[in-house]
């Protein structure tokens, strides 16, 4: 007989598994169908592109990944999928982290003007710097998410499955993992918002200057430096829920686990919906799906 913690998870993993993996898939398909027709994909698209590429396999992970620990654990190669588990949400929280700088990085470039002198040379080979950022930034979360060594012992006492964690982490690789896992992308987000929003309050000021002042730039700046942000507070709530759920002791029938678990499924939805009122094409293709034009 299942509880009424366990029914609520049951029910917010076959809400949210169709709900995110119909959002990427938008954003995916409107892409897709750019490309189909000849018309070739932007810096910006193509990061959003992987972005919504990599929030659709989080969605099926996590709806997976949900599954098994809120059922699962009593089998018995539940400690290796339990780690295996663990392993892949960091690297899943890192990855956005870089997919954020990379995304914050092509609309400074873009949209930023005037660039400090550093980032003009940058700013001209935008186009070919795309791929080898995707590269490593998948390259960084891989490389980051493997020095950390759990161990974990499961065990089930009245119908109550609880797991305990032995975090063993090298300072040196702890240090590491914060360093270029999370610290390094947010800082070069922050970098980007930072000057974003200096441009914008430039382009503030010259209209109040000059009512007759208008620039089509200033829309984009303002929907990109909201996007940057909600990104990367996304990005901290996620990273904050996964190491809440790893914090000892486990215990998978609390309130506050089916609390982290209903974050942790939401987050491909709410960086989805991020990424589709951040961008023109995808939020225009969403408006006429849902007011079809007579």
């Amino acid at each position: 007989m299942l509880s009424a913690l366990q029914v609520i998870r049951a029910v917010m993993l076959i809400v949210t598994w169709p709900c995110g993996t119909i959002l990427n898939s938008s954003i995916i398909a409107v892409y897709l169908s750019d490309w189909k027709k000849g018309v070739k994909l932007g810096e910006c698209d193509q990061i959003s592109l992987s972005m919504g590429c990599t929030n659709l396999l989080l969605q099926c992970f996590v709806t997976l990944g949900v599954a098994f620990l809120s059922y699962g654990l009593h089998l018995p190669f539940a400690v290796q999928v339990s780690f295996t588990v663990g392993h892949i949400y960091l690297f899943f929280v890192f990855l956005s982290f870089w997919l954020t700088a990379s995304l914050s990085t092509c609309y400074c470039l873009r949209l930023v003007n005037p660039l400090p002198k550093c980032f003009i040379q940058l700013k001209r080979r935008l186009s070919r710097i795309v791929t080898p950022l995707l590269v490593w930034s998948v390259a960084i979360s891989s490389i980051t998410t493997v020095p950390m060594n759990w161990t974990l012992a499961i065990a089930t006492d009245q119908n109550i499955t609880t797991m305990s964690y032995n975090i063993s982490v090298n300072v040196v690789h702890l240090i590491f993992e914060t360093a270029f896992g999370i610290g390094l992308p947010s800082i070069i987000t922050s970098i980007c918002i930072l000057l974003s929003l200096i441009s914008l309050l430039r382009h503030i000021r010259r209209m109040k200057q000059n009512p007759q002042f208008g620039s089509p730039q200033l829309k984009n700046l303002i929907r990109a430096c909201r996007t940057m942000f909600l990104l990367m507070a996304l990005n901290l709530l996620f990273f904050l829920v996964i190491l809440s759920s790893a914090l000892p002791p486990y215990s998978g029938n609390t309130l506050w686990q089916t609390v982290i678990y209903s974050c942790v499924m939401l987050t491909p939805s709410g960086q989805a919906t991020v990424l589709i009122f951040g961008n023109s094409k995808v939020l225009s293709a969403w408006s006429k799906t849902l007011v079809p034009q007579g």
